[in-house]
């Protein structure tokens, strides 16, 4: 009985299997329309970098690293985003995928922005040499004019971060993403939406090292459908940061007039005892040479 069961379940698994997997492999179709849409913003290196941070975050896991085709064994592959199965595919296409999703691929539509996703696309086609980008057709589009104000509240510790249109009126619902600009990149603080007002709020640690006078760097970026707007800005944000002098103290790496005390001591111990075991040495052979 017990086998009759078990040659039952390899049956159906040899059935369905297959099944399973020309399934999974169906051709991903994206709408027409979708495939049409081409990006607004220009896809210069700044751009594709920004999309580049993206990818090494939220894509590397399941694509893994472009052109190295080491993307994980999955049904259906993610495939390489650098190999020729992305780069045919229309800039729409893309786009779509990565808002959209399929299976164990995750619609990135709500996590990320417009500008964003774009960015991604921005970043794939960096790996094909015969891409232009193409031209799109804004007629008929309106192109939201966006203003942001930047300050810092130091009662709760929070980046205040105000989207105004052309006619000075708080823009609702437009994406936020603020960052402290540093030496190795940006620390990104948040992804946001503003309120009914416009206005969105970041945490910031006040224990963040700034310059001589407090003072933080900021990249904060908004968009609004087709509107983007980035600014960078210095905010008061912490404790004046006085930078000392590596040389100062006495340390190892000091100069010589500040070598550390146990140091000196040492090398004079050192110098003293050398040189009394020499004067004792020659001392010694001179009573020798007297004895005979």
């Amino acid at each position: 009985m017990k086998k009759s069961k078990n040659i039952i379940i390899i049956t159906l698994a040899t059935i369905l299997l297959p099944c399973m997997v020309v399934k999974a492999q169906e051709a991903w179709v994206v709408p027409d329309a979708a495939k049409e849409e081409v990006s607004i913003f220009t896809f210069d290196e700044e751009f594709a970098r920004a999309g580049e941070v993206i990818y090494n975050n939220a894509c590397t896991s399941c694509h893994g690293d472009p052109t190295q085709g080491n993307f994980t064994p999955m049904a259906p592959p993610p495939g390489d985003v650098a190999s020729e199965i992305f780069q045919n595919q229309p800039d729409g296409a893309l786009f779509h995928k990565i808002a959209i999703g399929r299976g164990s691929m995750p619609g990135f539509g709500d996590a990320l922005s417009t500008e964003e996703i774009w960015s991604l696309v921005a970043y794939i086609r960096s790996f094909n040499e015969d891409y232009k980008q193409p031209v799109p057709d804004l007629e008929g589009i309106e192109i939201p004019v966006l203003t942001l104000k930047l300050s810092f509240d130091d009662n709760v510790d929070k980046l205040v971060v105000k989207v105004f249109n052309d006619e000075g009126e708080g823009v609702p619902g437009a994406s936020v993403s603020a960052f402290v600009k540093g030496l190795f990149g940006n620390m990104l603080l948040g992804k946001v939406q503003t309120n009914q007002l416009g206005i969105s709020y970041f945490d910031v640690d006040y224990k963040l090292p700034g310059d001589s006078e407090g003072n933080i760097e900021m990249l904060v970026k908004a968009s609004k459908g087709y509107g983007s707007i980035k600014k960078v800005q210095k905010l008061n944000i912490t404790e004046p940061n006085v930078a000392e002098s590596l040389i100062a103290g006495r340390n190892l790496w000091s100069t010589a007039k500040k070598t550390p005390i146990w140091l000196i001591a040492i090398f004079t111990i050192s110098l003293i005892s050398i040189w009394g075991a020499i004067a004792y040495v020659v001392l010694g052979l001179r009573k020798i040479k007297k004895l005979k």
